[in-house]
């Protein structure tokens, strides 16, 4: 009898393991459908699935997203043990369960990931959508928008009272702002635009994370430990990720974008601010060009980005760097061949844009120019 009642369970597992199969051969093809992916899941399923989210976990003031995490190492660490002491103690039969429900549970995780959210990654670039040519873009071309863009935070820094700004409200300014914004709609999932505290932003900060977005829970989270300087960027980028969008370079571009035209000055420093640190690091392998540009940055610009890099550099250790390896491989494993290094591509964007810009300048100029006299 007990051999039968085993027999049945393991036959539930072997249907789900089996249907989870089935359903990840079936998103090997869709992956390289960018188009069917846009229109129908990015467009269509997610933000009405996003709805889910927003019933079971938005309104609770914690975040759940980590209490999973926190659940689902348990689990496998839980059947992992119990798998390796079964094969210890030559107990085939049982060790095969263990093994069976372990790769079923990771099974099952891994096709809710790419059900839930995790098929952005594999949308319509978002140069496609706003007809941004990076390939066009020189060396020239990032030196003037990076004399632009020092020049800018120059001034605005010089104007602001960095430490002394509040975060009080700076959820509910943000969130109402991109509720509003029409300029990536209807790029931009909107069903869902609500940021959230880790359950430690301490913990948080030895794995040098400045914010995340938990794919299982829709829920997008911001250290509370960051430096004021990068505050509202990490915000816009995290709920970038929570309204559809999964390159990181992408998530950067947009909360540039949206930020650097924001009334408040504190926020278009800090568009500014990640901007240049992101324009900056082709110039690393110049020391010598790299300390010339850093010249022109002003004191308390430069003050800035010593806090941060301070602030980093206390955290630094055996956490971050497991942590870094794990992530550049997530990120390789999801479309962004680039690992970590995808993050500074938002360089790329933000040329791309301003020299989009200036062609349209000079269109309309010339537009204007050889129009046709208005006879009354």
């Amino acid at each position: 009898m007990r051999a039968r009642g085993n027999n049945h369970r393991n036959i539930k597992y072997y249907v789900l393991l089996g249907g989870t199969v089935l359903f990840q051969f079936g998103l090997f093809f869709l992956k390289d459908q960018p188009e069917w992916i846009e229109r129908y899941y990015s467009r269509g399923f997610y933000p009405l699935f996003s709805y889910l989210s927003v019933i079971l976990f938005s309104w609770l003031p914690f975040s759940v997203g980590d209490l999973l995490y926190f659940l689902f190492v348990l689990v496998i660490a839980g059947l992992f043990i119990g798998m390796m002491r079964s094969l210890v103690k030559k107990n085939w039969q049982k060790g095969g369960r263990y093994v069976l429900r372990l790769l079923t549970f990771l099974c099952v995780l891994y096709t809710f990931f790419y059900v839930n959210w995790g098929l952005n990654y594999y949308r319509l670039p978002i140069t496609k959508h706003l007809g941004l040519d990076v390939d066009e873009t020189h060396a020239d071309d990032y030196r003037d928008v990076l004399g632009k863009y020092i020049l800018m935070a120059n001034t605005l820094r010089d104007q602001l009272d960095l430490k002394g700004q509040s975060r009080l409200g700076v959820r509910a300014d943000l969130q109402e702002y991109i509720r509003q914004d029409t300029v990536f709609t209807p790029l931009l999932s909107k069903t869902q635009v609500h940021a959230k505290s880790p359950l430690s932003s301490a913990l948080v900060s030895y794995f040098t994370v400045s914010g995340y977005f938990n794919p299982f829970s829709m829920e997008a989270h911001v250290n509370q430990e960051i430096p004021n300087s990068s505050y509202p960027f990490v915000y816009v980028h995290e709920l970038s990720h929570q309204m559809g969008i999964g390159f990181e370079d992408e998530c950067n571009f947009i909360a540039f974008r949206l930020l650097v035209d924001h009334e408040n000055g504190w926020y278009r420093y800090a568009a500014y601010y990640a901007a240049i640190q992101s324009l900056l690091r082709p110039l690393y392998g110049d020391k010598e060009q790299l300390e010339r540009v850093r010249d022109l940055l002003s004191e308390k610009v430069r003050a800035d980005f010593k806090e941060e890099y301070a602030f980093w550099q206390s955290k630094r250790g055996w956490v971050e760097q497991l942590s870094g390896l794990f992530y550049n491989q997530y990120l390789q494993r999801n479309n962004q061949p680039e690992g970590l290094a995808r993050y500074d591509m938002m360089a790329k964007l933000v040329v791309a844009w301003e020299k989009q810009k200036r062609h349209a300048l000079s269109t309309e100029d010339l537009g204007r120019l050889y129009a046709p006299p208005v006879v009354n």
